[in-house]
C-alpha cells in the first residue's frame, strides 16, 4: 500500500485556546476565550499577507489546525478560516485536513459540522481511557466522552481517524496503559500517537516533580512501557513509523507530520507557529495580545527567523531521518550534501552498530529498537558545529 507521504508543502494553523492549561503540556495557549472572533480576523488577515511567502509553483496538500484546541472554534470560523486559505494558495484536491479535537470540547452535532466544513481527518486528545489519569493529567474530559468521541467521529463521516495517547504517568501500571491500547483498538482507529509523560521545564508537572509532589517512573519501568507500547501496537496491526506514531497502514501515515520529519517546507500562521522553506526558519511571536496587535496594524508577527547553514542543514536531515523508522537514505544523503554518510560518521556509525543501536540495511542507515529508545540522546553524537 502507498505511504501517505507528499514533498508537496504544508499549511499549519496554531489555535491557542484551552478552556483550562494541562498541567503538562508546553505548547503555547491561554484561556482567553473571548477573543476568538478577535483572533479569527487575525488570522485570516495573516494568511493574506504571508501571499509573498507562498512557494511559487506549488500546491500545498496538507492544512493542519492544532494547539491548543483548535476544537473550540466553531465550524464556521474554520470554515473561513479554510475559504481564505484556499483564496490566498493553490490547495490540492486531495488535501489532508487535518483538526485537533478534544473530546471535552466537542458536542454531538459539532462532528458533522466540522466535516461538513471540509475537516477530513481527525486527531483526538484522548491521552487515557481510565478516568482517575485523566483527572490526574488535569483533562476536562472523562474516560465516558472520550469513547463516545470515537463513536461520534465515525458516525459523522470520518474515516480517518487519529488519537492521542499518554503513558508512563506517575503510578501508572503496565496493565492499565495496555488496557488503554486495548480501548483504543476497539474502535480501529487509523492512526495512534503514543507518547512518554516529559516533565517539560517551565510547566506546572515540572515544578511538582522538583518539589517531590510527583515522582517520575524509574528508568527500567520507562523502558518496559515503551518495549509494552511496541510488542502491543505491533500484535494489533499499529505499524511504528516514528518514535511516538503508529498507523493500521502506511496509507494512514500523518502526511503533514512527516513534512517535519523530512524537511518538506511548510508555512505556520497564528501565535507560535513556525515556519520552514528551503534554508529559512522563522516563527511568530508567543503572545497572542502581541500577535493581534501586529497584525490590526497590518504588520506581520515574525519574532524570529534564521537562515540554515549547510552543517546545521545535515545535522538536522539525521536528526529527523533517524526518529523515523525507514531510516536514512544512503544515496539520498550523499546526493543532497555530496558527501558519504557511511564515511564522514564512520566513528560514530561504528560506535552505534558494536553496541546494537543501528544498522545498515538495505541502502538505509536505521536505529534499531533498543537505538529508538534513547535516540534523543545519541543522536547528538552527529552535531558538528
Amino acid at each position: 500500500m502507498q505511504a501517505n507521504i507528499s514533498e508537496q508543502p504544508g499549511l499549519y494553523l496554531h489555535i491557542p485556546f484551552c478552556e483550562q492549561k494541562c498541567a503538562y503540556c508546553d505548547f503555547y495557549s491561554l484561556t482567553e476565550l473571548s477573543l476568538r472572533d478577535r483572533f479569527v480576523d487575525a488570522l485570516c488577515r495573516e494568511i493574506q499577507l504571508s501571499k509573498q511567502n507562498s512557494i511559487p509553483g506549488a500546491a500545498f496538500d496538507t492544512i493542519y489546525f492544532g494547539g491548543g484546541t483548535p476544537s473550540l472554534l466553531s465550524a464556521e470560523q474554520i470554515s473561513k478560516i479554510l475559504e481564505t486559505l484556499h483564496s490566498t494558495f493553490t490547495i490540492s484536491q486531495q488535501a489532508e485536513i487535518t483538526l485537533e479535537a478534544n473530546p471535552g470540547t466537542m458536542e454531538q452535532q459539532m462532528y458533522g459540522d466540522f466535516f461538513a466544513a471540509g475537516v477530513n481527518r481527525l486527531s483526538l486528545g484522548v491521552q487515557s481511557f481510565n478516568d482517575d489519569e485523566l483527572r490526574f493529567l488535569g483533562r476536562i474530559h472523562d474516560a465516558a466522552q472520550a469513547r463516545s468521541a470515537l463513536r461520534r467521529a465515525r458516525q459523522a463521516g470520518f474515516s480517518n481517524c487519529s488519537l492521542d495517547l499518554i503513558f508512563a504517568l506517575p503510578g501508572q501500571t503496565l496493565p492499565s496503559w495496555k488496557k488503554n491500547m486495548e480501548e483504543a483498538f476497539a474502535f480501529t482507529p487509523e492512526h495512534i500517537s503514543a507518547y512518554n509523560l516529559i516533565f517539560e521545564p517551565g510547566t506546572p508537572f515540572y515544578n511538582r516533580l522538583q518539589s517531590g509532589q510527583i515522582q517520575g517512573q524509574p528508568e527500567q519501568n520507562e523502558i518496559d512501557f515503551w518495549n509494552m507500547t511496541l510488542d502491543v501496537m505491533d500484535s494489533n496491526g499499529y505499524e511504528a513509523y516514528e518514535v511516538s506514531n503508529f498507523a493500521r497502514s502506511a496509507a494512514f501515515y500523518s502526511r503533514h507530520n512527516i513534512k517535519y520529519w523530512l524537511h518538506v517546507p511548510y508555512l505556520g500562521f497564528g501565535p507560535s507557529a513556525h515556519s520552514f522553506h528551503k534554508n529559512r526558519r522563522w516563527s511568530n511571536v508567543r503572545s497572542l495580545h502581541r500577535y493581534l496587535a501586529d497584525l490590526e496594524q497590518e504588520k506581520l508577527p515574525v519574532d524570529f527567523e534564521e537562515r540554515l547553514d549547510a552543517s546545521t542543514l545535515e545535522f538536522e536531515h539525521i536528526l529527523l531521518r533517524l526518529r523515523m523508522y525507514a531510516g536514512l537514505h544512503l544515496r539520498e544523503f550523499e546526493r543532497k550534501f555530496g558527501v558519504s554518510f557511511l564515511e564522514k560518521y564512520k566513528s560514530e556509525i561504528n560506535g552505534f552498530l558494536n553496541r546494537n543501536l543501528a544498522e545498515t540495511i538495505n541502502g538505509y542507515f536505521k536505529l534499531t529498537r533498543k537505538g529508538m529508545l534513547i535516540c534523543d540522546e545519541i543522536l547528538q553524537d552527529f552535531y558538528r558545529p
